[in-house]
């Protein structure tokens, strides 16, 4: 992928740099979390989490959750993926899939106390504040589902067509994602994020599509916090003064695209809610709600809230 810098009225090419250890896109991804998938938020719970099997002790490099409580593994390699790394994402799976629902609080706990943003804070807690979930709702049960990534500099070609396969033929979710860096005459570094394989490919069960009519199903078109926003815009008339709660979106989104997973619908509002606890954890600019209380918002003000928040 070339990537090129704006100077003038002239398109400079930046030039691609190596990275130079898997430590450090550990690290980018761990602090920004929504950039392994596209309009979605992950709670990480685990780096390099210690976890044995029949042959020893394995590290998956990352380990988080979504917001339906499905586990997500990431598995990062440097440069080239090598063949063999599916069967490693494999051994992991096989671990994880086994995990109670008492054993992730207890890695996900041991982790926090590593993270500022969670610190002394238990997993429901700390899920409460990414996802918004306890507005409303429950917290979805864990685990019922497996999401794995490979991450690299470049994915073999055999690995992407392992990948498509197990996706195709097993409904398995799986992705492959290219992370490269480049830097622009200027200096600036850019980090570009590809995904080749990616859990869009999964069909739709025949149930699903037999229930919803082709004008209704939800395409993947739009962004999920446009759609989010729209419907809140609507809800509300657009004036900032009237409240609306994550339920009165859910229903209202729902009723349009029937296919649109509704658990996105909590994190994308507390993402773009700058007076939400936990809206410096999502790495986000966007100003689009206020909280008012629990479960109650309004769509954002700046001449209001950046005053009532101290923001500049």
């Amino acid at each position: 992928m070339a990537l090129f810098g704006l100077q003038g009225d002239k398109l400079i090419r930046a030039k691609e740099t190596n990275v130079e250890l898997e430590q450090h896109i550990e690290t980018w991804l761990e602090n920004s979390p929504r950039a392994v998938i596209q309009d979605e938020f992950i709670l990480w719970i685990g780096r390099q989490p210690s976890a044995r099997d029949e042959e020893g002790t394995i590290f998956p490099d990352l380990l988080g959750v979504d917001a339906e409580g499905n586990l997500i593994i990431v598995e990062i390699k440097q440069g080239r993926t090598p063949r063999d790394v599916v069967a490693q994402l494999l051994e992991y799976a096989a671990w994880a899939n086994e995990l109670s629902e008492e054993q992730i609080h207890e890695i996900a706990e041991a982790y926090f106390e590593k993270r500022d943003e969670f610190r002394d804070k238990t997993f429901t807690e700390a899920f409460t504040e990414v996802f918004g979930v306890l507005d409303t709702d429950e917290p979805p049960p864990l685990n019922r589902k497996l999401r794995l990534f490979v991450v690299a500099g470049e994915i073999h070609p055999r690995v992407v067509s392992v990948c498509r396969f197990l996706q195709t033929s097993y409904k398995m979710d799986v992705s492959c994602i290219e992370i490269s860096k480049f830097q622009a005459e200027s200096g600036e570094e850019i980090v570009s994020v590809e995904t080749k394989v990616g859990n869009e490919e999964i069909g739709t069960p025949k149930t699903r599509q037999q229930q919803t009519s082709p004008s209704s199903r939800w395409s993947g078109d739009r962004r999920v916090e446009e759609v989010v926003l729209e419907t809140a815009q609507k809800v509300t008339g657009g004036d900032v003064k009237n409240e609306f709660t994550i339920k009165e979106i859910k229903k209202s989104v729902l009723e349009k695209y029937p296919d649109f997973n509704p658990n996105t619908i909590a994190a994308q509002i507390v993402g773009a809610c700058p007076d939400h606890p936990s809206y410096h954890y999502h790495y986000s600019n966007a100003k689009y709600y206020s909280r008012i209380g629990t479960g109650k918002y309004r769509l954002y003000d700046p001449e209001r809230d950046e005053i009532q928040n101290g923001d500049e």
